[in-house]
């Protein structure tokens, strides 16, 4: 019988990470997974050690590649897959052993195009600083646009031509916000056990990105393109804003550190100048609001209300600006 699951796992330079992975997808309570992972052009140890797990466990199925980027090794992973359901992880993560077991009886006992879960972030040393539980609230899963901590129906992403964005800059955010809201059978559960590793060396956790190397407005205009040419941008207008509000907002907070306010202000310009552009009526979006975006995470809805306040005011600059300096 085929397999119902396959769970991919791209790796880039984890030579020090991929056994724990691929064991705690191995130690699953749920057997019947194809584990596809694909070495994106590595220069350490990664290749050997998958070759190891290769060799001796049948469902790994190990590609060697150039470097494509993580974005285009995931959309070649989701063009392989066979499965019915198909799941992501990261290569330095690990997944409690009742993880796939938990998202694929919730998919198959609502056929749903989507489950969401929560996630840990344990350190090194065992500790866990972050646990984030989800609610089932219209919000909640925007809350997780990673590709991780969820479990798709194939199909779902094939027929509507889902991708990740080859960017340095919202990737998974592209796919995920599209499916989001595409979908009517988005499932949300009261889980956590998806293990988002804490680590200090990782792209993922560096403190200061320099916004001359980050292309948000590739992202924005791709993203805003594609919700447009499927309606989204009607059918789902005020969510699609509020969500794409809240991603400039991150930007402006995230890759702004260390700069100069007359840097920091050309780059408030320009994402401000995209959002009127784009969203003429940006500033009444009905979410906007300390508790308006129900199950959003309170300090991501209290940033956004409190920096379209202080927009409105003209003082959205000088806060970015504070906030870099911390």
């Amino acid at each position: 019988m085929k397999n119902k699951v396959t769970m991919v796992i791209p790796v880039y330079n984890s030579e020090k990470y991929i056994g724990r992975c691929l064991e705690s997808v191995l130690n699953q309570t749920y057997k019947d997974i194809d584990i596809l992972v694909i070495n994106d052009g590595s220069k350490d140890n990664s290749q050997k050690i998958i070759n190891e797990f290769a060799k001796k466990y049948k469902n790994i199925t190990a590609i060697e590649q150039e470097n494509m980027g993580v974005a285009r090794t995931r959309n070649k992973a989701i063009q392989m897959t066979e499965t019915e359901y198909i799941m992501f992880m990261d290569n330095d993560d690990f997944i409690d052993n009742d993880y796939i077991e938990t998202l694929l009886t919730n998919a198959e006992e609502g056929q749903y195009d989507i489950v969401v879960c929560g996630y840990k972030r344990p350190t090194d040393d065992g500790k866990i600083i972050r646990n984030v539980k989800l609610t089932d609230e219209e919000f909640s899963k925007y809350n997780v646009l990673a590709p991780w901590a969820k479990i798709y129906k194939t199909d779902f992403l094939k027929k509507n031509n889902l991708e990740f964005l080859d960017n340095d800059f919202g990737e998974d955010t592209y796919l995920n916000l599209q499916a989001y809201l595409l979908s009517d059978k988005t499932k949300v559960i009261d889980y956590t056990g998806y293990n988002w590793f804490y680590n200090i060396a990782s792209v993922s956790n560096t403190k200061q990105k320099n916004s001359k190397n980050v292309h948000i407005f590739y992202f924005l205009d791709k993203t805003y393109d594609s919700l447009k040419k499927r309606g989204l941008l009607e059918k789902r207008h005020d969510v699609a804003e509020y969500s794409i509000i809240t991603n400039v907002i991150w930007y402006l907070f995230y890759c702004t550190k260390g700069f100069k306010y007359k840097e920091i202000s050309d780059e408030y310009d320009k994402a401000f100048d995209w959002l009127k552009e784009h969203f003429p009526e940006f500033q009444k979006n009905k979410y906007i609001g300390f508790n308006k975006a129900k199950g959003q995470l309170k300090f991501v809805r209290t940033s956004v209300a409190i920096m379209m306040f202080l927009n409105k005011i003209h003082l959205g600059k000088l806060a970015i600006y504070i906030y870099s300096k911390i």
